[in-house]
């Protein structure tokens, strides 16, 4: 008797519980995580070339991801006038997270670096089968590709150690020209699935 083939789609679905669906790479320490109340968004980097604005983008964004985790995040004002503190009292050295954690009430700081923000047009090679001619052409048209990687990391400010860390698993994607996606929709969706990830991967 022949066995019935089990659809694709059927297969990926029972296939969940194992393979992560996930756009965003995480690894987190859950039972540390546990005992953040309150963390403090640092200033993100960028790699030379990239608009600092994008920074403030993704900074904003984060603080939203981890209040949706219920998580407090302290007020940028304070954490600003905390910084200044530190500065004026160890000439210009501001990264010491025990002291700023003090300071701030923070128990753990979250930093952020984007190294990739572009957007290119490529030429692709495609396959088109011509069923008049019963045969398969090579074709070649123009995409757009845009490409953006942001990586996370959160660190305690009692032990220095690293609670977590994350980035987004699929930087690059192609549209077609006519497509109304642009470079920054493009990043808008790969944060937006980063916190959708966060909250996922902490209910888990």
């Amino acid at each position: 008797m022949l066995k019935k083939q089990i659809p694709v789609i059927m297969l990926a679905c029972l296939l969940v519980p194992v393979m992560s669906c996930k756009t965003t790479t995480i690894s987190v320490n859950r039972e540390e995580m546990k005992k953040i109340q309150a963390l403090a968004v640092m200033k993100f980097e960028c790699e030379p070339g990239i608009d600092p604005r994008i920074a403030v983008e993704a900074e904003e964004s984060f603080r939203g991801h981890f209040l949706n985790i219920g998580k407090k995040v302290v007020e940028r004002e304070r954490l600003n006038s905390v910084l200044k503190e530190i500065e004026k009292s160890q000439a210009g050295v501001v990264d010491d997270s025990v002291q700023i954690g003090r300071l701030s009430g923070a128990q753990a700081l979250l930093f952020g670096k984007i190294t990739q923000n572009r957007e290119e047009r490529k030429t692709v090679t495609y396959s088109e089968y011509d069923r008049k001619l019963k045969k398969s052409f090579q074709k070649q048209k123009i995409k757009k590709f845009f490409t953006f990687q942001l990586h996370i990391r959160l660190v305690s400010t009692v032990t220095g150690d690293t609670i977590m860390t994350m980035k987004n698993k699929y930087p690059e994607s192609d549209y077609e020209i006519t497509d109304s996606t642009t470079l920054a929709r493009f990043r808008e969706r790969v944060i937006q699935g980063m916190g959708d990830d966060l909250k996922s991967e902490m209910k888990d």
